[in-house]
């Protein structure tokens, strides 16, 4: 678990992102852990077994054990300015601990992502509304959210998976 975190850091404040966070992988390695995981074979640096569920992993590194792509529209502005690793995830913007906040984009523009720890979107998010947010970015009330909020493909499932991680977080 502390590898996982200490690789974490780095990927959010030093934009670094691990080869491989796998302990049965040879440092350094590019082919991950045999799984079909490594980044060569299209899968991520982090390996299997550093998340504790794939609503974690969702949320991390926006891929899914299931093998579904989760991709996205729109997002923040500033040409990646929030990506781990060369890709956008809850994290970036929302932080590790899903408490959101203010970030400076630099040339004087902020952005404020929403807390989405489930204890505080509940009772105003229901699970369709959540995806209604994701997917379209819809707030509760109708309106559009701000155009740093991407709009993420991602399955019914690895949707559930995500909720039940924000579940989680204190």
């Amino acid at each position: 678990m502390k590898k996982s975190i200490a690789a974490l850091i780095l990927t959010i404040v030093l934009g670094i992102t691990p080869i491989s966070c796998d302990t049965n992988t040879q440092r350094g390695s590019r082919q991950g852990n045999g799984t079909g995981q490594g980044m060569m074979n299209g899968g991520t640096a982090w390996g299997t077994g550093v998340f504790n569920s794939n609503g974690e992993r969702i949320y991390f590194t926006s891929t899914s054990e299931r093998g579904t792509a989760i991709t996205y529209k729109g997002g923040p502005a500033s040409s990646g300015w929030m990506m781990t690793g060369g890709q956008l995830a809850c994290v970036s913007c929302h932080g590790p601990n899903g408490r959101g906040g203010k970030h400076n984009m630099g040339m004087m523009q902020v952005m404020d992502s929403k807390d989405i720890r489930w204890s505080v979107l509940n009772p105003e998010f229901n699970t369709e509304k959540f995806r209604l947010a994701v997917v379209k970015g819809q707030d509760p009330d109708g309106t559009q959210l701000k155009p740093d909020m991407p709009r993420w493909n991602i399955s019914n499932e690895d949707l559930a998976d995500l909720i039940a991680f924000l579940k989680t977080l204190p």
